[in-house]
């Protein structure tokens, strides 16, 4: 019995001993990781990660579209960076199997700049990395002075622009913006928060295996709002700016940019996407109707209309909407006798979606179980329009029953077909929609689209859809001048994307994420590669 107790003593105090090194080498990588990450400023609301190893760029050698959304002269400054620093030996070496973080910066100019923030192995001095660079390709560097902060100006013969290097202890800073770059030099400059900190961290020592990763910092600033003229509104508001994060892998498909992972809203967050958290993933068919010439759609799936009733009023209840509201419907009782609550709360399907088009026209629609008697219960509440059409003549009903998507719909024209409603604030675009579905030129008829949809997930509870060429005007209208140019520009490659989905599925606590980007049937670019070539190191 000693002999067995003995045994038993020494075996968990080696499984305490290997549980304490491990998590004390977790603890220690996440330790290095905020000192890395702590380095990034705070206006950087994606965040790239990957580790500099070979395999992986062995991996992306013929992978073109970073390429195609990079352009033509960030291609060109990423290749010369990949021969300048990744290619060196030097370099390669004080950095293999370490992370790299990209940052992704909105500039004053309208346009967004790269900061690459590189944890070495080893301790360097500014000027032994100056005389490297020196040494290869006649590169013209120099040693500044800026802001109290010394860097290595290296003056990039491709392009002929400047690229910079800063470096503070083990932790190499660099960017072709020096204001960019003295921002995280500077110690007082506001960086990311501990939160976002603590999000990539904690994603990274759970994905250690990912190829490469994408942290998504949804709040303020917000990762659209930049790029977008005015505060992104509509399909696009929904996602401009919440308190969330995302934690996603990349998934490597040669045509494709996929990202999967998860979105954590906060808990602090009462917000419109939290409703979706307590329903079960929906099978998505209301794709089937989208009209040929959508631009976007997010179409929204629930499993159990009560307890999504219950928390839309919950959060009518916290913006102080919910008396107003409630009059609204009372006072819908009381001149018509229809009892919304009782007659048409229980038709309401479980699909609806908000739909925006190539025209720049809006509509909503939404599944319910028995047409007929809706438009039975409907009818002392409007006035008839057409021989399909009639007039909502109360304010909010859709909003009330379905929240901020169908918002904008207040007392919109109406149609019913095979147990859809279609709404729209204006008449022509209801009626364009039935001469669409009627006649069957619809999205998912398309070769093009049901090629695009094989690599969408089939359920979810929020997917965004966008389609590329039948945005062109919207992005226009719609984003800064210097964004909205490279939709057409030849020095990009997103004339050749078909569209790309963005699905939230729900998991009760966070939600399932996918994000997918794919190209045009046969529209696969042929670039030449940006990335570690083995061969090329000297």
């Amino acid at each position: 019995m000693k002999i067995i107790l003995g045994i038993t003593s020494v075996l968990l105090l080696a499984v305490f001993s290997v549980a304490y090194l491990y998590f004390s080498n977790l603890t220690g990588d996440s330790r290095s990781n905020d000192k890395t990450l702590a380095a990034i400023p705070s206006d950087a609301s994606m965040v790239f990660n990957f580790s500099n190893d070979q395999s992986l760029y062995e991996i992306f050698k013929d992978y073109t579209v970073f390429d195609a959304l990079t352009g033509k002269k960030k291609k060109e400054q990423l290749s010369w960076l990949k021969s300048l620093l990744l290619n060196n030996r030097d370099f390669y070496n004080s950095t293999q199997g370490r992370r790299i973080f990209l940052s992704f910066h909105p500039m004053s100019s309208d346009s967004l700049q790269f900061l690459w923030v590189m944890p070495l192995k080893e301790d360097l001095e500014l000027a032994d990395i100056a005389e490297v660079i020196a040494n290869q390709n006649g590169n013209q560097v120099k040693t500044i002075t800026d802001s109290q902060q010394e860097l290595i100006e290296i003056k990039n013969n491709v392009t002929n622009d400047s690229f910079y290097i800063g470096l503070i202890g083990r932790i190499a800073r660099a960017s072709f913006s020096k204001p960019l770059l003295l921002s995280s030099l500077d110690k007082n400059s506001k960086k990311i928060s501990k939160e976002y900190i603590n999000e990539i961290n904690d994603a990274l020592l759970k994905d250690d295996d990912a190829l490469a990763s994408l942290f998504i910092n949804h709040g303020e600033p917000g990762f659209m709002q930049p790029i977008f003229k005015q505060k992104p509104n509509g399909n696009f508001g929904l996602f401009s700016s919440f308190p969330a994060y995302s934690n996603l892998n990349l998934n490597y498909k040669s045509d494709a940019l996929m990202f999967n992972g998860i979105t954590r809203i906060t808990e602090k967050h009462d917000g419109y996407l939290n409703l979706f958290l307590n329903q079960q993933p929906v099978k998505n068919t209301i794709k089937k109707i989208l009209p040929y010439n959508m631009s976007n759609a997010i179409c929204y799936g629930i499993t159990s209309y009560g307890d999504y009733s219950t928390d839309l009023k919950r959060l009518f209840g916290i913006r102080k909407e919910l008396p107003g509201l409630d009059a609204q419907i009372q006072q819908i009782t009381a001149e018509t006798g229809i009892n919304t609550e009782r007659d048409i709360k229980k038709l309401w399907g479980n699909e609806f979606t908000n739909i925006q088009l190539s025209t720049f026209e809006n509509l909503g629609v939404i599944r319910v179980s028995n047409g007929r008697q809706l438009q039975f219960y409907l009818d002392p509440l409007s006035t008839n329009y057409s021989d399909d059409i009639k007039k909502l003549n109360y304010e909010n009903l859709f909003y009330y029953y379905f929240g901020d998507p169908l918002k904008k719909y207040s007392k919109p024209y109406y149609a019913i077909t095979d147990n859809l409603i279609i709404i729209s604030n204006s008449p022509g675009t209801v009626q364009r929609f039935l001469n669409d579905y009627r006649s069957d030129r619809l999205l998912y008829e398309s070769e093009a689209f049901s090629h695009f949809d094989q690599l969408v997930a089939d359920q979810s509870n929020i997917s965004f859809i966008l389609l590329s060429k039948n945005s062109n005007a919207l992005f226009r209208n719609l984003l800064k001048k210097n964004y909205s140019r490279i939709i057409d520009s030849k020095d990009y490659g997103f004339r050749n994307f078909y569209g790309f989905s963005y699905q939230l599925t729900s998991n009760t606590k966070h939600f399932f994420t996918n994000f997918y980007l794919g190209y045009e049937e046969k529209a696969a670019l042929s670039t030449d590669s940006l990335v570690y070539n083995e061969d090329n190191i000297p």
